[in-house]
């Protein structure tokens, strides 16, 4: 049985694990690839996946390692060439941002290794492509998670209410009482500003790190990477609307 595409998780880790130790790259058969190769497996027993033997050991882990030598513009060999269009994609995306690489890296790890989050994950096993992006599926599920908590989803909701009395998306100002009436009463999607990689063990989140926003405002914010603040949001939407008219 063939084993499946790399997903971002495993390659924001093996990235990690590259930059962590280029040029001097361990040998294939060391304990750092070993243990590599173990972290990798968990991120996907962590997802409830069934995996082979093979799956991510040493041989693969090291060919993975040799394709970045190949997109690494510092390395003066060639590498391997059988490199995916994601892999160029998580390299390019972090050659300019290593520290947010390992700080997203080591917050997978410490997701992997902690039962804190498994049942955020369990509850977070439908992300997307859209959502999944740069930080990986692990770390976005726990973030979609969040973004659907009932409780603070409730306040932040009824914060607005009491301060202005509609729920309004904060980007575009879509209203969905106003236009669906009855049928759009109370609903409004909530938004988490911070990323899962940057919020700290054990921080609680404050109404202040949520923002209200339509659907369709919701979605382009999560649909390309890096994900839009909420100025830049409503500047895209009034440099284009500036456009048409």
């Amino acid at each position: 049985m063939r084993n499946p595409k790399w997903t971002s998780d495993e390659l924001i880790l093996t990235l990690d694990f590259y930059h962590q130790h280029f040029p001097q790259i361990p040998e294939q058969n060391s304990k750092e690839i070993s243990e590599l190769s173990d972290t990798l497996r968990k991120t996907q027993i962590i997802l409830n996946k069934d995996i082979n033997p093979k799956y991510r050991n040493i041989n693969g882990v090291y060919m993975k390692l040799m394709n970045f030598h190949h997109i690494n513009p510092n390395y003066s060999g060639k590498g391997l060439e059988s490199v995916s269009q994601l892999d160029r994609e998580i390299f390019e995306n972090y050659e300019g941002s290593k520290d947010k690489l390992s700080l997203t890296s080591n917050r997978i790890k410490e997701i992997i290794n902690s039962a804190e989050f498994e049942r955020e994950l369990q509850n977070t096993l439908d992300v997307d492509e859209d959502y999944e992006g740069q930080e990986g599926k692990i770390l976005t599920g726990i973030h979609k998670y969040r973004e659907r908590d009932t409780k603070i989803v409730k306040k932040k909701k009824d914060k607005v209410l009491k301060e202005t009395g509609k729920l309004m998306c904060e980007g575009c100002n879509f209203d969905f009482n106003q236009t669906y009436g009855s049928r759009g009463e109370g609903f409004i999607e909530c938004h988490h500003k911070k990323f899962v990689a940057e919020i700290n063990k054990g921080e609680k989140t404050k109404l202040t790190d949520l923002i209200i926003l339509c659907s369709n405002c919701h979605r382009m914010i999560h649909r390309k990477q890096p994900w839009l603040t909420l100025s830049e949001l409503k500047e895209l939407i009034e440099e284009n609307l500036t456009t048409q008219n």
